[in-house]
């Protein structure tokens, strides 16, 4: 920080500017005026580049993240974190992480989300009586309720063991899943 600042008082020296040295310049993006002022112009204008490289680079980002499923992993860290009430959070974190790898790996257990006694809860829930079955609609939302996709076809009638088994296998497929995203099949496989 001292190599910054000069012998005169209150004077800073700014660092020099990082240069970026960036590909051919794309094609020029039409855009219609109508959507940008809020007329019915057919008149089109150019997007300048600095604008297309700055749209170019939040597309690249969106997708990357999307690619990646990293705002899922993010709120399923989040979660667990809130669950688990930690009082040394960025350490359950680093845990946590680890043993999601692991289980990435096919060596550990899945640390989910919901553990085997919520998964039940949410089947009672839909069983009160005791009936031992649940109907298609039943299940649906069960899939829903624990923000899992339902399978399909689902058949009229499912007994409870069967649900909270389907329950146990989807909640695991679908963090192996975001664990997974982004990495290339044959590097998965050697993982």
């Amino acid at each position: 920080m001292e190599d910054n600042v000069t012998a005169e008082p209150n004077t800073f020296k700014f660092p020099s500017a990082i240069r970026l040295d960036s590909p051919p310049t794309p094609d020029a993006i039409s855009v219609c005026r109508c959507l940008i002022s809020g007329g019915d112009s057919p008149k089109e204008i150019e997007v300048p580049w600095r604008k297309q490289k700055i749209f170019s680079a939040v597309s690249r980002t969106e997708n990357y993240l999307r690619e990646r499923r990293i705002p899922e992993l993010i709120r399923f860290l989040m979660a667990k974190v809130l669950a688990s009430n930690s009082d040394n959070p960025v350490a359950y974190v680093k845990e946590l992480l680890d043993e999601c790898m692991i289980f990435r790996a096919g060596i550990g257990y899945a640390p989910v989300l919901f553990e085997q006694r919520h998964l039940e809860a949410v089947v009672k829930s839909f069983d009160p009586s005791g009936r031992g079955w649940v109907t298609t609609g039943q299940v649906r939302r069960a899939y829903y309720t624990l923000g899992l996709p339902p399978p399909e076809p689902i058949p009229e009638r499912i007994a409870t063991a069967e649900l909270l088994e389907d329950l146990k296998e989807t909640q695991e497929r679908e963090l192996l899943e975001l664990l997974s995203a982004g990495i290339d099949k044959q590097e998965y496989q050697n993982i």
